[in-house]
């Protein structure tokens, strides 16, 4: 038995015709998303700079990807740690 058919995933034959749409993620996915995007690059922020930033970029996964990562950048460039002015700056440029 394949893997998909062991996760209960039906034969690709038997989908349904109509494409599948895949929403923008809430506040608590994107929240979420980003606490675990900082914590895979080993940087701990408060939950309020994640909910900060969750309200404030554009509602994707490429978009909570690169803020983290545009982030990530400047704190190494200034030797300094993410904060919320940081955020708040980038947010702006």
């Amino acid at each position: 038995m394949s893997p998909l058919r062991a996760a209960g995933m039906p034969p690709i034959n038997t989908l349904p015709d109509d494409p599948i749409v895949i929403d923008d993620p809430d506040d608590d996915l994107l929240t979420a998303l980003i606490l675990k995007l900082f914590t895979d690059r080993q940087i701990t922020p408060p939950l309020s700079l994640a909910s900060y930033l969750a309200r404030r970029i554009e509602r994707s996964f490429a978009a909570a990807a690169q803020i983290v990562a545009d982030l990530d950048t400047i704190a190494m460039r200034d030797g300094k740690p993410i904060n919320q002015r940081m955020a708040a700056a980038l947010l702006d440029n």
